[in-house]
């Protein structure tokens, strides 16, 4: 077979330098692939949320009856309800990893952990650990009291019942690495039928009104916890217009009013030297206008100076006056 002198020629200086620049330039190509491809795994990774385990309150005194309307109610649903709805409205905070109630049961029935050991302040800090949890709430019911007046209206020819319920619940939040108390109140809330539409209470059962004295209590107890670690801030200024970092569900309504304050420098204990807090400085006065899934929008009432992200919230409590009108009403729902 005949093949081309040309061909058959070795290959010339300028295919061999071509054959070099590219071998080099694959080289390095694959070793910069490989050097961003580190750099990317290496990337620091986006900061966790903090885990947080709410304990089942206990109820105090252990031989306490609990009745409404007529109903009891056992002890065990007053302590797993109530650490249900508060777990449940600091899930709603976006601000914790809240370990499940059924995770933690478990854990301390692994442990051997009764409910009289787990209350003990001082063992927080090692149950914290077995749950691998950053925060731990703990806490005891020692108050809820259900009370059924009737009376007898002459002019409608009808019974009127009124019912008023009292709940007090104590709690504290400890740090588990440090074993510090982050925060602790004690918190009591009251219900009266009254005060409730007469449409809406007409077909409530006596769980119906357990619920929502449940439900007010733990929202405050869980706005408390988060204020104490997490208080609302200002999350963007635009205009006259803010947004806090907070929404539904976590305690903020429309025409709330807080305090807005500036953050100073940290104040540390001198026989310490531990941080105690930051000075304060209150700057303004806002309301809320609107809530929203995971954030609310306020307006400017009152402005001290610049109000800027990362402006603390503080809200301001309304004092209520407890007045007894001073005849009895003649209607139902009394």
């Amino acid at each position: 077979m005949y093949i081309p002198a040309q061909i058959n020629k070795p290959i010339g200086g300028h295919m061999k330098n071509f054959l070099r620049i590219t071998m080099m330039l694959f080289i390095f190509t694959a070793s910069s692939a490989g050097i961003f491809a580190q750099e990317k795994a290496a990337a620091p990774a986006k900061p966790e949320k903090p885990t947080l385990a709410v304990l089942p309150f206990v109820l105090e005194p252990r031989n306490i009856q609990i009745n409404v309307n007529e109903s009891e109610m056992k002890i065990q649903v007053v302590e797993s309800e109530f650490a249900d709805q508060l777990l449940q409205n600091l899930v709603k905070s976006r601000k914790f990893s809240v370990l499940e109630r059924s995770f933690v049961e478990k854990i301390m029935k692994e442990n051997k952990l009764t409910e009289s050991e787990y209350c003990k302040p001082g063992e927080e800090q090692r149950i914290g650990k077995l749950l691998v949890a950053d925060f731990l709430v703990v806490g005891h019911v020692d108050r809820v009291e259900f009370l059924v007046e009737s009376k007898y209206i002459e002019i409608t020819k009808e019974t009127s019942i009124r019912l008023k319920g009292t709940m007090k619940v104590h709690f504290r939040v400890v740090e588990t690495k440090s074993g510090k108390v982050v925060c602790a109140n004690t918190i009591t809330r009251k219900l009266d039928s009254r005060d409730i539409p007469a449409a809406e209470r007409r077909n409530m059962t006596g769980g119906d009104y357990r619920d929502r004295l449940f439900t007010d209590c733990a929202v405050s107890a869980s706005n408390y916890i988060l204020e104490g670690i997490y208080p609302v801030k200002i999350a963007s200024v635009q205009g006259e217009e803010l947004v806090l970092n907070r929404g539904e569900g976590t305690g903020l309504v429309v025409g709330g009013q807080y305090e807005v304050y500036s953050q100073g420098d940290i104040v540390k204990d001198p026989d310490t030297g531990e941080s105690i807090g930051s000075e304060e400085t209150k700057i303004g006065l806002i309301e809320v206008t609107s809530v929203q899934q995971k954030f609310s929008k306020a307006k400017i009432l009152k402005s001290e100076g610049v109000l800027e992200v990362g402006g603390i919230c503080r809200q301001v409590e309304k004092k209520e006056k407890d007045v007894e009108p001073a005849t009895p009403r003649a209607t139902p729902g009394w």
